[in-house]
């Protein structure tokens, strides 16, 4: 399923997380409910079993493909968001989806496949929260640019 103009935000979301879903281990597989889900396309309104992982596209620019031209060329920039119980799992999991997300770019069925080019990581920012048992978080803001779009 290549990402289409019609319907672009929910189509890289969608290629997003069915890819880290199909490539990323899950560590909780063994105990997560079936209301719950490794990796989410929102903030959480299921059951949260730690670790998770949510994607959303925060912003949109868009530009003109050149002159005399109604095309766009689309940035659509993603955050995914990891979220764990421990420093280990959460840097675990930035690892495993960075390298993902850059090693997709020329494969069959990759970004490129799916109409996503240049992919470039913005930001690794931590947000852990203060104490001990606190949730641990990583904000990956990873960008796409989708090309000469009608």
């Amino acid at each position: 399923m290549a990402v289409t103009v019609s319907n672009f935000l929910a189509d890289v979301l969608f290629f997003i997380k069915n890819d880290l879903s199909n490539n990323i281990d899950d560590p909780k597989s063994d105990s997560r409910e079936g209301n719950s889900a490794f990796v989410m396309t929102s903030y959480p309104k299921r059951n949260v079993i730690y670790p998770l992982i949510t994607l959303k596209i925060p912003n949109v620019n868009a530009t003109r493909a050149g002159m005399q031209t109604t095309a766009m060329d689309i940035v659509v920039p993603v955050e995914v968001r990891i979220w764990a119980l421990d420093e280990k799992t959460k840097d675990d999991l930035y690892n495993e989806i960075f390298d993902r997300l850059r090693n997709i770019q020329f494969s069959t069925g990759g970004s490129i496949d799916n109409n996503l080019h240049d992919f470039q990581l913005l930001s690794a920012v931590e947000v852990d929260e203060d104490g001990e048992n606190a949730t641990k978080s990583r904000v990956i803001t990873v960008q796409y640019s989708f090309f000469n779009v009608n």
